[in-house]
């Protein structure tokens, strides 16, 4: 009997072409306009947030799509589940970093920011995340940012906002105030500068008027929230309850303090303050050891 020929067989590639595959794809997606949100009263509604990036680099890093990956693929599950889910996306455009930036590379803030935005939204169409740009937000416009100095004018009305003279950590290179959590073991977290202490005049929001409210509110989520997050959310209200008791010092002087232990007011033996507090350069000319306080300080 002749023998059979062997016959070849065509094997589909196992490689994923993503260059070819994800633009035709995302180029279906806007012209369906499949993401785009309306008002539709039969669905249950699922709002998805994500922080929007800062456009004072000229690009993303990953860290952005290793958050807005685990956003999209909720927002996605949320579709398939039925919803009218709502998954925005915006710049926060009008800060600091952004500022910085614009000033490091010598080019009007403006023209920065807005070539860093286009850099930056090509980016995220490329990989195919599912936003609405129709509702694209960017805080360094007027449309936007009227409304941030609506809303603090209703805060000042109201008391909610005011001014005092507090000790701030500032970077004399940002020249700026930083948060606790922006002065990382001493040093700027954008510059790297040193940290430095300074008495400054600025606003305060007084949130502590709702510190019951924010606590309040702890119920309704402390079943789905991490523990370590509501802790941190609790410690950053900061309520406190306690006493406010005066005691006298030698040389005459009031000196208040607040304990949430007073029964153990009986066994104090001493008193500690802060190295900033005001008390220490009031009583200069009265602490026999000052040049030795003066240092530690430092």
């Amino acid at each position: 009997m002749p023998s059979k020929k062997p016959v070849a067989k065509a094997q589909a590639s196992s490689k994923y072409d993503h260059k070819k595959i994800e633009p035709k794809w995302q180029k279906v997606w806007r012209q369906s306009d499949i993401y785009r949100v309306k008002e539709d009263k039969k669905k249950d509604k699922a709002y998805v947030l994500d922080m929007f990036p800062y456009p004072s680099g000229e690009g993303l890093h990953v860290g952005h799509p290793k958050g807005y990956i685990a956003t999209d693929i909720y927002s996605r599950y949320k579709r398939m589940k039925g919803f009218n889910v709502f998954h925005p996306m915006g710049w926060d455009s009008f800060g600091l970093p952004a500022e910085n930036a614009a000033i490091k590379n010598n080019t009007p803030p403006f023209k920065w920011t807005t070539e860093n935005i286009a850099n930056m939204k090509g980016q995220l169409k490329r990989l195919g995340f599912s936003y609405d740009w129709t509702r694209e937000v960017g805080t360094y416009k007027p449309e936007y940012y009227k409304w941030n100095q609506w809303i603090f004018l209703k805060m000042l009305e109201k008391g909610l906002a005011y001014k005092k003279v507090s000790s701030v950590n500032w970077c004399p290179d940002c020249q700026t105030v930083l948060a606790n959590e922006q002065a990382e073991n001493g040093v700027c977290w954008r510059c790297s500068s040193p940290v430095t202490q300074k008495e400054l005049e600025q606003w305060f929001f007084r949130i502590t008027d709702y510190a019951e409210d924010l606590l309040k509110g702890h119920e309704e989520i402390s079943s789905t929230w991490p523990e370590q997050v509501i802790t941190m959310q609790k410690n950053w209200i900061g309520k406190s309850t306690g006493l406010k008791v005066n005691f006298k010092l030698e040389s005459g002087e009031d000196f208040p303090i607040f304990t949430t232990r007073p029964d153990t007011l009986f066994g104090a033996t001493y008193m500690v303050i802060a190295p900033e507090h005001p008390l220490i350069d009031a009583l200069s000319e009265k602490l026999i050891n000052f040049d030795e306080v003066k240092k530690y300080i430092q």
